[in-house]
């Protein structure tokens, strides 16, 4: 890369990240290097960095761990190879749980070991100790705070913790420390998507697309945030020079078509099939199958379109590894906890923001939601955010009530998260399946507020079957008989939380609203305890960026069609969708 580019590019990602600690972001006193405290909790005081390797290690449960250890080790003396070549062997193949004890033995003998400590910190993240595997990560960092990848898998932890500020700051460091690397730009422009820093995202892309200007990645990337802030005549450019640069890439059609026609894009179908033809994981398949079945359904081929999506919705399934039975028992698990938790008291904080939860399941209206009410100047739109779920799994605030403790520290974590980038006086939280986690949104953030979007369960149904969701936790979508099994579930416990929490959930009936604007919108704002103000009723003139499959949808003026897209597959989908109940328009 010319040595112009290199500094023009670092000008600008400073400039970006100085702007965003200027909104407010907080700082990591040093890039990170000082962290060692863990996100959620200590070991007997001590930071949990230390107590792990004597306390954690020593007690995790793997299947034959201590054997594996003592053989391998064994062996490796013998044969005089380098102690962590097994174990890194084993991390690069994601066995985990395989890996973790070697690295923690080689660390009783060499406890200051930068790659040692990096690999269990990588451990601890894939066997889910997201708290352990950050103050792990960030050991290895101050030990070796020059080694790139050191310093993206810690930015990479604290993604996946929900802490994006200190993820950002990690992605930058690793920037400098690799200017001729886009792979850490687009981590960057990741974390800036979800944190809703849609325009310093489009200058990082903008400064990248120049330096790297035959990088496919960079193009699509820049093509996604283009769309998202409504620049769609350039997110075009950059659309048609992603498939130019790599035909081959599967992810470029179906990122395309969730935003755009395939006939806008010149010789579309022939690369698809082209793509189609050659061998494919079965992730590359599926993206390829679902953009097959856009492209269809816009020449009205609508059986060849659900034959593909069955294809396409198989091996998702396949790759999910969805398990109605599992997922029955965490239901039931919910309502008995909550059947038997007390009333608790939160310590009484003064909180600035207020979070507004809208929930339900997906493809029910919740970007319409969110987007009406994001245009009140008191609300700020958040997005999905997968923060509470993840907070909830890793505190270990399933199956038994919580304490007042509990209720206090999830109450702080979930809004350290929230107010992260700097909010305004109510945020918005859409991620659907939070619907679950009702009673612990009531129990540890009594402000809240819980909107409920519900829809006719054929067209959400439908709509769900039909969507490509690129994330994880969503199997049950891709299989009909799993898909209504689900919807029974979600129905079931709908009804428990409204008996166990009367008047604390604002039900929004989707149909409802798109009939009826003038009338609903004033009695969900009312309802919400906000003043009305009239530029709720325009959600398509907002301003705000749109970070959802629903964005083209949102940006038009409210309209009824949306919810009878499932009619034009009644031909082939009609069998299994009629098992499912009629729309009744009450909530629950």
């Amino acid at each position: 890369m010319p040595q112009a580019s290199k500094q023009t590019h670092s000008k600008t990602t400073n400039s970006f990240v100085s702007k965003a600690k200027q909104s407010g972001w907080s700082e990591l006193n040093g890039a990170v290097l000082a962290e060692s405290q863990p996100l959620d909790r200590a070991v007997g005081g001590a930071p949990f960095c230390f107590g792990l390797r004597e306390t954690k290690v020593a007690q995790t449960s793997v299947v034959g761990a201590s054997d594996l250890r003592s053989h391998a080790l064994q062996w490796m003396a013998k044969v005089d190879v380098d102690p962590l070549s097994l174990p890194r062997s084993l991390l690069t193949r994601k066995q985990w749980q395989s890996a973790l004890p070697l690295f923690a033995a080689h660390l009783k003998t060499e406890p200051d070991h930068a790659e040692a400590l990096n690999g269990l910190g990588r451990c601890l993240i894939g066997v889910g100790d997201i708290s352990g595997g950050v103050a792990t990560l960030a050991e290895a960092v101050k030990l070796a705070p020059e080694n790139v990848s050191y310093v993206s898998d810690l930015g990479e932890a604290f993604e996946a913790s929900g802490r994006h500020v200190p993820a950002l700051e990690c992605f930058d460091i690793a920037q400098k420390l690799a200017p001729a690397e886009p792979t850490y730009v687009l981590s960057s422009a990741r974390v800036l998507y979800v944190l809703g820093q849609l325009e310093l995202g489009v200058q990082l892309l903008e400064v990248s697309a120049a330096v790297w200007p035959t990088d496919a990645d960079v193009a699509r990337c820049y093509a996604t945030f283009l769309e998202a802030v409504g620049r769609p005549k350039e997110a075009l450019v950059q659309w048609k020079k992603a498939l130019e640069l790599s035909p081959e890439n599967s992810a470029t059609y179906a990122n395309f078509v969730a935003f755009r026609r395939p006939s806008e894009m010149d010789d579309f179908e022939r690369r698809l099939d082209a793509g189609l033809k050659q061998k494919n994981t079965k992730t590359d398949e599926v993206r390829f199958r679902f953009a097959k079945v856009a492209a269809q359904e816009e020449q009205g081929e609508y059986e060849g379109a659900y034959r593909s999506l069955q294809i396409a919705n198989r091996r998702f399934f396949e790759m999910s590894g969805f398990d109605a039975t599992q997922e029955e028992r965490l239901f039931e698990g919910l309502k008995q906890q909550f059947s038997q938790q007390s009333d608790v008291t939160p310590s009484a904080k003064e909180r600035s923001t207020t979070p507004i939860f809208i929930l339900g399941l997906p493809r029910s209206g919740s970007s319409l939601t969110e987007t009406i009410l994001g245009c009140h100047s008191e609300v700020s739109q958040g997005g999905e955010l997968d923060y509470l779920a993840p907070l909830v799994k890793q505190m270990g605030l399933l199956q038994t009530p919580l304490t007042s403790e509990q209720a206090d520290a999830l109450g702080d974590a979930y809004m350290s998260r929230l107010t992260q980038s700097g909010r305004a006086h109510y945020v918005t939280d859409k991620m659907p399946l939070n619907f679950r986690l009702i009673g612990h949104i009531v129990t540890a953030l009594p402000q809240a507020r819980i909107v409920h979007v519900y829809r006719d369960p054929k067209a959400c149904c439908w709509s769900n079957f039909r969507h490509f969701f690129a994330g994880d936790g969503l199997g049950f979508t891709a299989d009909a008989e799993s898909l209504i099994r689900y919807f029974e579930m979600y129905q079931d416990l709908m009804a428990f939380w409204h008996g166990r929490f009367p008047g604390r959930i604002i039900d929004v009936d989707y149909e409802a609203l798109v009939q009826d604007p003038d009338t609903q919108i004033p009695t969900l704002i009312q309802a919400l305890g906000l003043e009305w103000q009239d530029a709720c009723l325009s959600p398509q003139d907002s301003g705000n960026v749109m970070r959802t499959a629903s964005q083209d949808q949102v940006r038009k003026k409210i309209y009824k069609g949306s919810a009878n897209g499932w009619r034009r597959y009644e031909a082939q989908a009609g069998g299994w969708l009629s098992r499912l109940p009629d729309h009744q328009p009450t909530g629950g």
